[in-house]
């Protein structure tokens, strides 16, 4: 029960307000999303994305591989390849179970939003492959390695996103949202987790309470970075460049992701043996700084802190105080 509860937050995560985009564009975007969400226009969008599904991946190993080429003997060049095959086979099962999940013509009246039809069925579906991914890379003696496989699933997201329209970009990105941070954010652990606790279990409580908050925590964390910061610059541009946000949200996220698990799991092993080397993998080949990185981390405990209970700051706090102790000593 306890899980099946977190499940359906976590699906919650993936959705979009069709209310906002269809001010953004035309009076007809209703009828846009209608027609491309059918099976026909699901079908059309996929076809077109399988003609360049394995070149994207490939270009999006590619790009890794030069932003990671500072680091020596991280991945080989059998493994980059290997790596390739694998995340079209991902991206060929995602976008094949988007054809499969089209919505009826009601859900547009009946929902204000649209979002990842499914999530335990795409997750079952995609869970073998995603399993032989990590027992070929990420079980390797370099706990690094993560950081380039996340890295090429956020590339391969942005090279096929880019390649549709906008609203197809609205109705594929929760799926592609989904199997990136399947790669590098432990929801499914989370929800696992879950069900080690009671019902009653004020841990768990805590958990049901900030996971479907975790995006627009990462939004406000977010824009106090680029306050404090509005002149920052990494490698792929300033943090208000769009695929610099999408990607810092992301990883703010993923810090959350690993603040909840280890709360649940009544450990900081998960930030120490991985958030932590996947950081240290990451951040340096795209040059931030890990002042921003601790800037950021204090934040996010601020935040935290804001939406909790007193009862609920005093289960954060061992953790949140380990998180930041680690990031602190990377500042040097």
């Amino acid at each position: 029960m306890q899980e099946r509860i977190l499940t359906k937050l976590w699906a919650s995560r993936y959705t979009t307000d069709l209310s906002a985009f269809s001010a953004e564009i035309a009076q007809n975007a209703i009828m846009q999303i209608v027609d491309a969400s059918s099976s026909v226009g699901r079908r059309k969008t996929v076809e077109r994305l399988m003609r360049s599904l394995q070149v994207s991946c490939e270009r999006a190993g590619i790009q890794t591989n030069t932003l990671f080429s500072y680091v020596p003997n991280v991945v080989n060049l059998s493994d980059a390849q290997r790596i390739a095959i694998s995340a079209t086979q991902l991206y060929k099962q995602t976008t094949e179970f988007y054809e499969q999940h089209s919505l009826p013509l009601s859900s547009f009246v009946l929902m204000p939003s649209i979002g990842l039809q499914a999530i335990e069925k795409l997750s079952a579906n995609l869970e073998p492959a995603l399993h032989d991914l990590r027992v070929q890379h990420l079980t390797a003696k370099d706990p690094r390695t993560i950081g380039f496989l996340s890295t090429q699933f956020h590339f391969s997201t942005q090279f096929l996103l880019g390649q549709l329209t906008p609203v197809e970009q609205i109705l594929l990105s929760p799926y592609f949202r989904f199997l990136e941070e399947q790669v590098c954010i432990p929801w499914k652990r989370i929800c696992d987790a879950a069900a080690e606790h009671s019902v009653e279990s004020p841990y768990l409580e805590l958990v049901r309470q900030m996971l479907p908050q975790s995006k627009d925590i990462a939004k406000t964390v977010f824009r106090g970075m680029v306050q404090l910061n509005p002149n920052h610059q990494s490698r792929r541009g300033g943090l208000n460049e769009p695929g610099v946000t999408a990607s810092t949200i992301r990883d703010i996220q993923m810090f959350q992701g690993y603040l909840l698990l280890c709360i649940l799991e009544g450990s900081v092993a998960s930030i120490e043996e991985e958030l932590v080397p996947l950081c240290v993998m990451v951040f340096p080949a795209i040059d931030v700084t890990w002042e921003l990185v601790n800037q950021g981390t204090q934040l996010l405990i601020e935040e935290l802190i804001a939406r909790m209970q007193p009862e609920q700051i005093q289960i954060l706090y061992p953790y949140a105080r380990s998180m930041r102790y680690f990031f602190a000593e990377l500042c040097g």
